[in-house]
């Protein structure tokens, strides 16, 4: 009996040749320029719209959220065994906090090829609310990625769902007329009071505690209903609705991440200088920039 070994000799020839692949996981091998591999989430980046959950088709991203000191912890699941990798979540998020990498080595145990984040959003000073300005132009709700908005142009009416509304400030940055804004007006008194009392008379919910002889004047905020009739009493026109502000503490290091962080550009840091400023036209409330400082010398 007599065997045919026809591929015996490149066999042994090849044993003194160069391999023609890479010894891969031996040797490290560069992925394809633009190749889509495993996701990168920076938390520090998100702003909580949801628009990646909104785009992904096999619903690969979900989001869990709670309620801890300080505001909520808002976490992002990324499940790789479902994924496509088609990069819809990378072109859509506004923040660039999603990046498909080149990292293609995703064999292994099931809780390998899964990614999250997580950070703590501090609440926004009020409820979403809109202006006098305001066109009906509907574009605010087409924005809206929780579809928390509802414009009836014909009634020129405006509502918005707070249980969807998640104050992620996309529709603030896009109204064309900037009439939405997070509001939460406080009466404030102004250096013309001369502390008559009248609008403690006057307050039907008896919000206001004026202290003549100390020349004091408070308000308490739980009582307070905003209705405006010490605004509309005061003699001297002292009094009147203000909005929060965003507000920097001694213990700023001017290192400039809330003015990276901010969705609307309201913030400028001159680190040289030592100087922070923010432009209150731009600046909607949104808590972004107290939630991200890392020395929490940001309030409002």
């Amino acid at each position: 009996m007599s065997f045919s070994f026809p591929y015996l000799k490149y066999a042994v020839g090849n044993l003194f040749k160069k391999s023609s692949c890479d010894m891969y996981p031996f040797v490290e091998s560069t992925a394809a320029d633009k190749y889509r591999g495993r996701i990168a989430y920076d938390p520090t980046k998100c702003i909580n719209c949801g628009l990646c959950m909104k785009v992904c088709s096999p619903s690969a991203i979900t989001r869990t959220e709670k309620e801890v000191e300080g505001g909520k912890e808002i976490t992002f699941h990324f499940d790789l065994t479902s994924c496509t990798f088609c990069g819809m979540c990378q072109d859509f998020c506004p923040q660039k906090a999603i990046e498909l990498t080149a990292d293609y080595g995703m064999v292994g145990k099931r809780e390998e090829l899964f990614t999250e984040g997580s950070y703590v959003k501090e609440a926004p000073a009020g409820k979403l609310g809109i202006g006098d300005d305001c066109v009906f132009c509907g574009l605010c709700a087409k924005m809206c990625p929780q579809g928390a908005i509802t414009v009836d142009r014909a009634n020129k009416s405006w509502t918005v769902d707070e249980d969807k509304c998640v104050k992620c400030g996309v529709c603030v940055g896009k109204c064309p007329k900037k009439t939405l804004d997070f509001q939460k007006p406080q009466v404030q008194c102004g250096e013309d009071c001369v502390y008559c009392g009248l609008c403690a008379k006057m307050c039907p919910q008896g919000a206001i505690t004026v202290d003549r002889p100390n020349k004091s004047w408070t308000v308490d905020e739980d009582k307070c209903v905003k209705c405006g009739v010490c605004v509309g009493k005061c003699p001297k026109k002292t009094l009147d609705f203000q909005k929060p502000q965003v507000q920097c503490g001694e213990d700023c290091v001017y290192c400039g991440l809330c003015a990276k962080m901010c969705p609307q550009g309201a913030i400028t840091v001159d680190r040289p200088n030592k100087s922070w400023t923010v432009d209150k036209e731009k600046c909607v409330l949104c808590g972004m920039c107290v939630s991200k400082c890392p020395k929490k010398a940001l309030k409002i």
